[in-house]
């Protein structure tokens, strides 16, 4: 139940996330940086740190190449972009349009909201068991916990209603900002929003309002190569920036 965006900052492309897990999922997250021989580029890589749990939920590598998504769950037989070692392997690749590739190669797909991106080009994809909806994007775009494009339904809409509304104040929340967006201190200011508190779908959400919350954020800038990271929430945790130098 996470808000992604991406949107040109200073004529390059800006990748957006809060992280706002289940109550089974564990939210101690860090941001680790994979410089070993397997990698065929260094990646910054938001994961859970529990090896034995999922999973991973969002990157950048040192050739600028972003990816952020979210999970639709709209069949039992969907695979979750955040299982390793996907994002991992998207991350292999030294353009955008190269991770698109990467992503229409897995078998089965995997699911999601997606956003991918390097500084000249973005995509947005939607991704369900039996086929992928991609489009390259040339304006700024937020994605939640449905699709804006197929016609697969969100199950947990079902079994929870009150989730339909969560996500869909998300969205036209996000939608407005993100048009006021023009820099990483927009972004920040974005992602720790508080409008809609007293209805508990703030896109930040506190632990207080519990039993889900915003745990962590962050933002992929795909010219500067870099990432903004919040570890706890970032209405009341700072960002912290890391690089590959």
């Amino acid at each position: 139940m996470c808000t992604t965006a991406a949107k040109q900052i200073n004529s390059s492309w800006t990748l957006l996330k809060t992280r706002d897990p289940v109550s089974w999922m564990r939210w101690d997250d860090e941001i680790k940086l994979y410089a070993t021989q397997s990698d065929v580029f260094k990646k910054w890589i938001v994961q859970n740190p529990d090896p034995h749990e999922d999973g991973y939920y969002g990157g950048i590598n040192e050739k600028g190449v972003a990816f952020v998504s979210t999970f639709v769950h709209v069949a039992e037989n969907q695979i979750s972009y955040i299982r390793r070692p996907y994002i991992r392997l998207i991350l292999d690749a030294a353009s955008a349009s190269e991770a698109v590739a990467i992503i229409k190669s897995f078998t089965p797909r995997i699911g999601g909201n997606m956003f991918v991106a390097d500084a000249k080009e973005c995509y947005g994809i939607e991704g369900v068991p039996e086929r992928y909806y991609i489009e390259k994007l040339n304006k700024p775009a937020v994605k939640t916990n449905y699709f804006l494009h197929l016609k697969n339904h969100n199950l947990g809409f079902d079994t929870d209603p009150l989730f339909e509304n969560w996500t869909t104040d998300h969205q036209e929340r996000a939608e407005k900002l993100i048009k006021s967006t023009h820099t990483i201190d927009d972004c920040k200011k974005l992602l720790s929003d508080r409008a809609n508190a007293k209805t508990k779908t703030a896109i930040c959400t506190l632990p207080s309002e519990d039993p889900c919350f915003t745990h962590s954020a962050f933002i992929f800038d795909t010219k500067n190569k870099c990432t903004y990271y919040c570890q706890g929430n970032p209405f009341t945790n700072k960002f912290k920036k890391y690089g590959f130098d």
